[in-house]
């Protein structure tokens, strides 16, 4: 008959289930195995359980541990096989299977010969015990504290790999987004980056609603990844674009390839709500080389686009694409010198109160100045966010804010884009500087543009309910375009829409313009949102956006940004 043990009664009929944590013993000597194991036994802890495996050489422990990653300490002998076998499992365990959370103790009975000082600090041990000292009050605190601090060490690990999927994924398609794919192209070789733009994807969401281009998305985004996920790196980086990444072939063979992926997605029929029909891309094609692959990308794309669109465009060093890029070096360079001698230059313009005709605020717009020159942000945007120097102009633009603010009384509206929000040091700045010059938040709106999705980064719309918290009016400007769509700004605590320049400048001639206004406003009303007209240049254009209600107007027509209030 087998032999039963029977659990001792509990008197709370409650049953807790713990965890079980492995604890690997390792050491030569057969006798200590049996004394820690029945001392262990013995033990009873509060919040989790314990698992002893027993192994006598360091050759045992190291097999042992590459098919089980999940032991929470291990209680290691110095002197088995070899005088430091001990040690040697160690820098095995730290740098050959690189398990850094596994709680590492090691146990000797001849201390002299490897003194304890020296020990810890050339090998990445946790504790350091002579045999003799680890009575069983020692060895339970020692097993208790470890055990802890290794379920510390996986909590936080697990919330690390939470938080960097939450940001190296796209919200809506949840497939790897831009973040990832530049960190990949970093250790990645000989491979081919092919971006996938829908074209006219904008006219999508216009004409049939946003919930429909986010479907379109999610439905071409799960297509690329059932047909070539196997193969290939699937990505979408941004609203409408996506990416592929390939391995190098011969450029008739891979031409063909990206041919045929065109021709696949072509073949999609999306059909959901009022949407039923294929769509059609635009591709941009860049080899990896040395640096620069997705810049390249980016400027194959817009060439293909410049043809005409439903094309395909390689990368080659074409004198246009050739241009493009020295027009960023030349450019960021003189960026970086203007704003190191304070030629960055804010302009403003007024916007006017549709029905009194009276100044609201003004919009801050930089300027650069080179060369006895003035150069407006078409010169020297793009340069500015390809070498990382957005974030400097919205400090100079912020601070500059501050200080009109503070001189004048009145209200100003500073630009910000995702790309600034996402700088770690932004609120110590804006905190910092508002302390400073004492200035009245409620003066300075932020204008939020979108460079990238908002909803694509939870961390970009937290920072955006924080300055909201902090007292600042928000703005989502250009909105109808590039990113924005009713459900991005839905959880946002926003208090004006500008709608986008291109609805407006044309209102007077085109009832599509006219439509997507009236839309935009009619939901902004419901919403208890302001709504600005931007590029009212024309009376014609002034008379209409009057006539349908819009709350406050800017443009040339009113008066064009000029240095001084």
């Amino acid at each position: 008959m087998a032999n039963l043990t029977f659990a001792n009664k509990v008197e709370d009929e409650t049953y807790i289930k713990k965890d079980i944590y492995k604890i690997l013993l390792v050491d030569d000597d057969k006798s200590i195995h049996q004394i820690t194991t029945n001392a262990i036994d013995s033990m009873v802890f509060k919040s989790f359980n314990i698992e002893v495996i027993s192994v006598y050489s360091s050759i045992e422990a190291k097999n042992y541990l590459k098919k089980n990653k999940d032991v929470a300490l291990a209680l290691i002998d110095v002197v088995m096989e070899k005088p430091e076998s001990g040690l040697e499992l160690v820098e095995y365990i730290r740098e050959k299977l690189e398990l850094n959370m596994i709680r590492l103790i090691i146990r000797t009975g001849q201390a002299n010969e490897a003194p304890q000082m020296e020990v810890v600090d050339r090998y990445d041990i946790d504790d350091y015990k002579e045999k003799t000292e680890l009575t069983i009050q020692k060895l339970f605190t020692t097993i208790r504290t470890s055990v802890r601090s290794y379920i510390q060490s996986r909590e936080l690990q697990q919330k690390y790999e939470d938080i960097y999927k939450q940001m190296t994924r796209n919200h809506l398609t949840s497939l790897p987004n831009r973040i990832l794919l530049n960190e990949n192209l970093t250790i990645q070789t000989n491979k081919v980056l092919v971006l996938i733009d829908i074209i006219s994807f904008s006219s999508i969401n216009e004409s049939n609603g946003f919930d429909v281009g986010d479907m379109v998305l999610k439905e071409l985004g799960g297509f690329l990844e059932s047909m070539y996920g196997d193969k290939y790196d699937v990505y979408h980086l941004d609203s409408d674009l996506f990416a592929i990444v390939l391995p190098s072939e011969i450029p008739d063979k891979l031409q063909t390839k990206i041919a045929q992926i065109k021709k696949d997605i072509a073949k999609l029929h999306i059909i959901t709500n009022n949407f039923n029909r294929t769509i059609d891309t635009t591709i941009g094609v860049a080899y990896q080389g040395e640096k620069n692959t997705m810049q390249k990308a980016e400027l194959a794309l817009n060439e293909a686009k410049n043809q005409g669109k439903n094309q395909i465009t390689y990368y080659s060093e074409d004198l246009k694409i050739i241009q493009k890029i020295e027009n960023t070096q030349h450019w960021g360079g003189i960026l970086k010198e203007a704003i190191q001698s304070d030629d960055i230059i804010a302009y403003y313009q007024p916007i006017v109160d549709t029905f009194s005709g009276e100044i609201y605020k003004y919009e801050m717009l930089v300027r650069l100045k080179h060369e006895g020159k003035i150069y407006t942000p078409y010169y020297f945007l793009e340069a500015a966010e390809n070498t990382g120097q957005l974030y400097d102009i919205f400090k100079y633009m912020f601070t500059t804010a501050c200080v009109k603010v503070n001189e004048s009384n009145i209200k100003l509206s500073v630009n910000i884009g995702d790309i600034e929000l996402s700088h770690p040091n932004l609120m110590v700045f804006i905190k910092k500087t508002i302390e400073f010059f004492d200035v009245d938040i409620s003066k300075i709106s932020l204008e939020i543009l979108e460079y990238n999705s908002i909803s694509e980064h939870l961390y970009v719309k937290d920072k955006i309910i924080a300055l909201h918290n902090l007292g600042f009016e928000i703005v989502i400007d250009d909105f109808g375009t590039r990113c924005s769509n009713f459900s991005q700004i839905e959880n946002l605590p926003i208090g004006i829409l500008k709608i986008d320049g291109q609805y407006i400048k044309d209102i007077d001639t085109c009832e599509n313009s006219r439509v997507v206004t009236e839309t935009i406003f009619k939901y902004a009303q419901k919403k208890g949102l302001k709504v600005v007209a931007e590029f009212v240049h024309s009376q014609e254009v002034y008379d209409i956006v009057k006539e349908i209600g819009l709350d406050y107007m800017q443009g040339y027509h009113l008066s064009e940004p000029k240095p001084s209030l």
